[in-house]
């Protein structure tokens, strides 16, 4: 049977990989898909906003598991269990795991007020496409900043999982959680 320390795991990768997922898959395929596909912007902006509010829950989840399951599992151990090496790390994915918390709400809440606008603007006028184009650049610049730090993540859970693997400090440890 399987510890639910193995099971937060599953959840903490899971969500991370939604996450870094959603972004790429936005950024690499649909915004590009439909500048190719859809000639009218107005058009193409409403399209995004429904596909954007639809996943951004799942991202949020995605976030929220990740996040949650990290948390719960540093108030039980604090890095020190494997090597000196593993508590800069430690320290290094709270504050990574903070900012794409911070950013990836802030990227949805940016995308809703965005979205909103692009909804709302039957006849747009330039002062109202200028605060579209505003609001686009921000939440773009956003969601990159939370994809850095979903990577950093990947990265730093990497360097923590490889540490942990050679750690008979760890492997002591380990056993000892649920």
């Amino acid at each position: 049977m399987a510890k639910l320390s193995s099971a937060a795991w599953i959840a903490h990768d899971v969500g991370l990989a939604t996450a870094i997922g959603g972004t790429l898959f936005g950024r690499e395929a649909l915004h590009p898909a439909l500048r190719e596909g859809i000639a009218d912007p107005d058009e193409r902006d409403r399209v995004a906003d429904a596909a954007w509010r639809k996943f951004s829950w799942v991202n949020l989840a995605g976030h929220i598991a990740m996040a949650s399951t990290w948390f719960a599992g540093r108030t039980m151990l604090s890095g020190r269990e494997v090597d000196r090496t593993s508590r800069p790390l430690t320290v290094a994915k709270d504050a990574l795991i903070v900012a794409s918390l911070a950013t990836g709400a802030a990227s949805v809440v940016i995308g809703r007020i965005l979205g909103a606008k692009v909804r709302n603007d039957e006849q747009p006028t330039m002062q109202d496409r200028e605060q579209v184009e505003t609001l686009r650049r921000a939440v773009g610049a956003v969601g990159l900043v939370n994809l850095a730090a979903n990577i950093g993540i990947l990265g730093v859970t990497a360097a923590l999982a490889m540490q942990a693997a050679k750690s008979p400090k760890f492997s002591f440890w380990s056993r000892l959680l649920p």
